[in-house]
């Protein structure tokens, strides 16, 4: 025990004595048994009278003696600083050790001689507690560290390591390791925020998604836009040479008839030549106009049912003269009454460039069979033109500008070069299925909308 403890508990101790002691010189023995009832009550001392004849005591107290007749007076035997307290009632003998007892000098009202209070200390019963929480002390260390081991334990198994895995996942998600997860089976905080991630990673990798494919049709709209580019930047190059060889045909001839050079002295002969240039370069100009608008962004389609069947006979009207002169034999196969919604004006430029070519390639005597029907709800249009033949490496550049099949890329007979881009440009407009190829008696073309 503290010192600083021990003297406090004797300081208070020998306070209380003192009390009962003044308490004591003005009260009869017979009388005095409240007073040390009181004391015992309220220290954890033990006392003993010592009477003037020297004999040792028990002092008067119902809470020493339940019998409340105490008239046999407790005989001593002391020896040693050691008293044997008995009594003739049977009582168990008790043994006082005297060594660190005080005794205070007092007397009673009814006494002329003094006596003595021994006093033995309560610090006994504290030493005592403490022995024995010495001797647990090691049991107690050893019970906290236990405790202590589990909690960390647990600590570290519900609260840490499920904050360390989170902390590991969430790295996981920043390096876009978006296929992880985390565990949503708890119930507290720690799950509430895995559940957290786990939305945040799904929103993160839909959104991610989302950008790449808007990414995807961004590059395949940059991609569209620069062979668009390309086409343009080719387009008008090519346009830049096909008018540049008719303009200095025309510039020559007009300059021979101004010179009088010559054969060009004939000038109405080439007048006539020149008119016919003129002409050839007006219809190149309007079909570069028509390419133009079909290339343009705000172009649409001015779509409406009509009578495709009569549209048909009326372009083939138009070029019957044509087909007579080369000798050749028009078959025309067509259903009656077939109605499609299209633009109109545009699908007659498609008919039209598709009858011109049909005459210019094919050589005198030779026949062109139309054919047109409804099929499976489509309308389906063919043109063939016989005795003649496309190289197969040509069929994919007929659609370029200004491509001629012909070896020579003659415009006598190989026309402007630009009729079957438009007629490509008309039909992917109205989004139709369309081809061109070899057959065994000459060359067919075909669509279907």
């Amino acid at each position: 025990m503290p010192a600083s403890y021990r003297m406090e508990l004797d300081s208070d101790l020998e306070t209380q004595v003192f009390q009962l002691i003044e308490q004591l010189k003005q009260t009869t023995f017979e009388k005095s048994n409240s007073l040390f009832d009181r004391f015992l009550m309220n220290t954890n001392a033990t006392l003993l009278i010592r009477l003037p004849d020297n004999t040792i005591i028990l002092p008067p107290s119902s809470i020493i003696f339940e019998d409340s007749e105490n008239d046999n007076v407790s005989t001593i035997k002391e020896n040693e600083n050691k008293v044997l307290v008995s009594n003739g009632n049977n009582f168990s003998d008790t043994v006082y050790d005297l060594s660190n007892a005080k005794e205070y000098s007092f007397s009673f009202s009814d006494m002329e001689k003094d006596c003595s209070l021994i006093v033995i200390g309560g610090t006994k019963s504290v030493n005592q507690v403490v022995t024995t929480l010495l001797q647990i002390l090691p049991w107690i260390i050893g019970a906290i560290v236990f405790i202590s081991l589990l909690a960390a334990f647990f600590y570290s198994h519900y609260i840490t390591r499920p904050i360390v895995s989170l902390s590991i996942l969430s790295k996981k998600m920043a390096g876009m390791e978006l296929d992880c997860r985390c565990d949503e089976s708890r119930d507290d905080e720690i799950g509430v925020l895995a559940s957290s991630l786990n939305e945040l990673v799904q929103n993160l990798a839909k959104s991610l998604e989302e950008l790449k494919v808007a990414n995807g049709f961004l590059q395949l709209d940059i991609d569209r836009e620069r062979e668009l580019d390309r086409q343009r930047m080719a387009f008008f190059s090519a346009v830049s040479h096909e008018l540049k060889t008719p303009i200095t045909a025309l510039q020559g001839q007009l300059d021979g008839m101004l010179q009088n050079y010559g054969s060009y002295k004939d000038r109405d002969k080439y007048l006539a030549k020149s008119l016919a240039i003129a002409q050839s370069m007006e219809r190149t100009i309007q079909e570069i106009v028509t390419i133009s608008r079909l290339d343009a962004s705000d172009f649409s389609l001015g779509r409406a049912d009509f009578d495709f069947s009569e549209l048909v006979r009326v372009i083939a009207a138009e070029y019957i003269d044509f087909i007579e002169q080369k000798d050749m034999e028009l078959d025309i196969n067509i259903s009656e009454h077939i109605t499609v919604n299209a633009d109109e004006k545009m699908m007659k430029k498609v008919l039209s460039n598709l009858f011109s070519n049909a005459i210019r390639h094919s050589p005198r005597g030779e026949q062109i069979v139309v054919t047109s029907f409804l099929k499976n709800g489509c309308v389906y249009f063919s043109i063939l033109n016989t005795g003649v033949q496309i190289k197969e490496e040509a069929i994919s550049h007929l659609y370029e500008v200004f491509y001629r099949a012909d070896d020579s890329r003659s415009r006598r007979t190989g026309g402007s070069g630009l009729g079957l881009y438009i007629v490509k440009r008309i039909l992917e407009q109205h989004s139709a299925q369309f081809s061109i190829q070899n057959l065994n008696d000459g060359v067919e073309f075909w669509f279907s909308l």
